[in-house]
């Protein structure tokens, strides 16, 4: 059985990899070829954490998943990661266990690359100013894959902790090869851009509808319970939403379920998964003006569709080497 590392897993994916691989699991989740049960959340409320089950079998990768993941937002305090994370692969025709991966790093590619998708489809095609607010470890593959879709010429960064943008910004400028620039307030961050990325852990609003310029598209990633958001109900009343999953995005998506709650929106109101924009069952962005926000929870399929595509490169490379 194998095990790949942390390392073993940047060594060997690259974000344009995964977009694709994800694309193509969207695709086959439309056509209703995945099994993707809702995760499981255990809370910690001692050490104010979440750990995390998330199973799934997509048919025709015929592979299933299974992440345990944990999301300690105070973890920064001292320095950690917020999020760990370990998949178990099993071939879903066998049902014969293939590998362990470490995970907290393809978490982040594929979050990465989920926004990438989003951003291909429901962004304006000649978007090139990109902001990012809350500039942890996601942020970094949230950049990564907004840039691989769409020709970036500038990033504002914000982070309420100042220290963590200005790291952000150097390095990210480096490996993009973008100019980042940090910025005092996510409102100057998010009053010139094109595309907007949200990854906090933030329980009140981060971006306010009055804040955003016509044909503007924003990816939300952070919140991911019922009592989080990061978007104000006036931006979801007037946006084209997009979610990963309706039955996820109402189970657990405070940036929607709060907006329903208070009467100012609906289910009915959702324009579309994700999976029925990149199947062609709808059309994604059909104005210049609209503005639409992407809000993803994060799906089991995401993970599955990572590891597909990392097992089938290191299968590849292995069979190389040796014949």
């Amino acid at each position: 059985m194998l095990y790949l590392s942390e390392r073993d897993v940047e060594r060997i994916l690259t974000m344009k990899e995964v977009i694709n691989a994800l694309e193509e699991a969207f695709r086959s989740l439309a056509r209703g070829n995945v099994v993707l049960p809702l995760r499981v959340r255990v809370r910690s409320p001692t050490y104010d954490g979440d750990i995390l089950s998330m199973p799934c079998l997509i048919e025709e990768f015929n592979l299933y998943t299974n992440k345990i993941v944990s999301v300690y937002s105070k973890n920064v305090e001292i320095g950690l990661p917020t999020i760990h994370a370990l998949i178990v692969a099993v071939d879903a025709v066998r049902g014969v266990p293939i590998g362990v991966i470490e995970a907290g790093y393809l978490t982040a590619l594929r979050t990465g690359a989920i926004s990438g998708v989003a951003t291909k489809y429901l962004s304006r095609k000649d978007a090139e100013v990109l902001a990012i607010i809350g500039c942890g470890f996601q942020a970094r593959t949230q950049a990564a894959g907004v840039k691989e879709v769409r020709k970036i010429k500038k990033i504002y960064s914000y982070d309420i902790v100042a220290d963590r943008a200005e790291k952000f910004a150097e390095e990210m400028s480096r490996k993009l090869g973008v100019e980042v620039e940090v910025v005092n307030s996510a409102r100057e961050a998010v009053e010139k851009a094109d595309i907007i990325c949200t990854a906090t852990t933030s329980s009140t609003p981060v971006v306010r509808r009055e804040w955003l310029k016509p044909g503007v598209h924003m990816n939300a990633i952070g919140a991911y319970t019922p009592d989080m958001r990061e978007i104000d109900t006036e931006t979801i009343v007037n946006a084209k939403v997009v979610v990963d999953m309706r039955e996820a995005a109402l189970s657990e998506a405070g940036d929607i379920i709060i907006p329903i709650r208070e009467g100012r929106y609906s289910e009915d109101k959702i324009y579309a998964e994700l999976g029925e924009i990149v199947s062609g069952a709808k059309p994604g962005r059909t104005s210049e003006e609209e503005i639409t926000v992407f809000k993803s929870v994060g799906l089991a399929l995401q993970d599955n569709s990572a590891v597909y595509a990392l097992l089938k490169k290191y299968l590849k490379e292995l069979s190389k080497e040796y014949g």
